[in-house]
């Protein structure tokens, strides 16, 4: 298998431990390849109480996730839960100065960070800016403003956070068994991406993860 075709993720819970690896294909298809679920040691309500316990957890069902399709892991996607995320809304303006006056891909990473600049305390941990709509020149409900033209571009955006101590403690779970972390995901958004589809979102659809130690709104 060519590395960069493989991805893997670990969804670490109050009763199981869950790494998936999978196969990713060049026009986005994800196909997976192994599973290892094993019980959960270390963690109450999606916080890591022990680090060790909970490594030697973590560590089991990565090496049963391997075994299963004969295949060695150096990183993963980790799942974030439990009470310490929180949310807040915050909005992002830039100006479109260009002379064509056309939104490019750049502005909207412009104006994610003008939404992203809001101040997060040092005992918090930014997970995702998560964009819910677009207005360009006071036109409202845009989906994709790329290719539009205006003079002005604003997002509202939806920005999540985690306690800083219980990511770092995660963290240390996951690279002290030699891994390397491709990125934080919050689950119940990682759920919703994978069950919802777009028609679903639009009408206002809540996914409820229920868990072993907590349950999570999306």
């Amino acid at each position: 298998m060519n590395k960069r075709s493989i991805i893997a993720s670990i969804d670490v819970g109050t009763t199981k431990i869950c790494t998936t690896i999978a196969e990713t294909t060049g026009n986005g298809d994800v196909y997976v390849v192994g599973v290892g679920i094993t019980p959960s040691n270390g963690l109450h309500k999606g916080l890591v109480v022990n680090i060790n316990e909970a490594k030697e957890a973590i560590r089991n069902s990565v090496r049963k996730a391997e075994q299963s399709c004969n295949y060695k892991i150096e990183s993963a996607y980790v799942g974030v839960t439990g009470r310490h995320v929180d949310s807040v809304n915050n909005t992002g303006v830039v100006a479109i100065t260009r002379n064509d006056r056309l939104v490019r891909p750049d502005d909207l990473k412009r104006v994610l960070s003008s939404a992203q600049s809001i101040k997060v305390p040092n005992d918090r941990k930014l997970l995702h800016v998560i964009p819910r709509g677009y207005s360009v020149d006071g036109q409202v409900g845009v989906k994709n403003p790329v290719g539009m033209y205006g003079y002005r571009l604003d997002v509202e955006t939806h920005i999540i956070t985690a306690a800083a101590t219980s990511v770092q403690n995660l963290v240390k779970c996951i690279r002290g068994i030699g891994l390397d972390i491709d990125d934080l995901v919050l689950e119940p958004l990682a759920s919703s991406e994978a069950v919802l589809t777009e028609d679903e979102k639009q009408v206002g659809v809540v996914l409820a993860d229920i868990g072993g130690g907590t349950t999570d709104i999306c």
